[in-house]
């Protein structure tokens, strides 16, 4: 059975490995022209290439 320090001490290393490689952007924002940007970009219709073609085209098929 753990003891409270041993589960102390996972909790410890789990935030360390949550810190080393956790999400550097975590908790950030985003600026509101970013965010404007992006609305803008999804709702416009863009010409889209099949997979099938981009594979053609750099020889992976």
């Amino acid at each position: 059975m753990a003891t409270t320090h041993d589960k102390h001490l996972e909790y410890l290393i789990e935030q360390k490995i949550l810190e080393l490689y956790g999400d550097p952007d975590a908790g950030l924002e985003l600026k509101e022209s970013f965010v404007a940007e992006l609305r803008r970009r999804t709702r416009k219709k863009q010409k889209t290439i099949p997979l099938s073609a981009v594979l053609k085209k750099y020889g992976l098929r």
